[in-house]
């Protein structure tokens, strides 16, 4: 790896999620809650293994990137059911339905795995070009190393069109009801590429 490509640091969660609670939140919700709904995402995706990386440039994260091997396990459930208790019902409801959503989407994707596969859980961008770095070293890691398939899923939340530009294959695309409103639908996209 580069000396710019380290392994993830977990004290830079919080450059994280000041980068994506304005996208996955809502701006009416209680500033305290937004964080941890923001949060409920990263940890869900955050394993301790040897694939979370990251860039700096000083103090500032550039990007990151979170990988799951098929049999990594994560705390996730245990700090999930410690938080969520903290807040009111119509709060504790929100957090459910949103775990309840990544716990869909992760089963949909580990059921089209094998051993020697990995699964992309997060991949930010916080500085422009800093991602596409990343993602192709961690590439050549990956191909190094022997796996054979990189799979993802996200949602129309994301830029999703930047997996179909960078060659993976849309394997299905779906409607997730009950995240949709009365403007749009909320579209959900599970991607492979081979790695090779």
């Amino acid at each position: 790896m580069p000396q710019n490509v380290k392994s993830f640091n977990i004290t830079n969660i919080s450059q994280i999620l000041d980068f994506v609670k304005p996208m996955w939140t809502f701006s009416g919700w209680e500033d305290s809650f937004r964080n941890i709904y923001a949060e409920t995402i990263l940890r869900n995706n955050y394993f301790e293994n040897d694939f979370a990386f990251q860039i700096m440039e000083g103090n500032r994260l550039c990007s990151a990137m979170f990988l799951q091997r098929p049999y990594d396990k994560n705390n996730f459930e245990q700090w999930f059911s410690e938080t969520s208790a903290n807040f009111d019902e119509e709060e504790k409801e929100r957090l459910k339905l949103c775990a309840e959503y990544l716990s869909l989407m992760d089963s949909k994707v580990h059921h089209l795995m094998n051993n020697d596969d990995i699964k992309l859980s997060l991949f930010v961008g916080l500085q422009k070009g800093s991602g596409k770095i990343l993602y192709e070293e961690v590439w050549q890691l990956l191909k190094s190393s022997g796996y054979k398939n990189m799979y993802l899923w996200t949602d129309c939340e994301c830029n999703w069109q930047w997996y179909i530009k960078n060659g993976f294959t849309l394997l299905e695309e779906s409607t997730y009801k009950k995240f949709n409103d009365e403007n749009k639908l909320f579209e959900t996209y599970i991607f492979k590429k081979q790695i090779v």
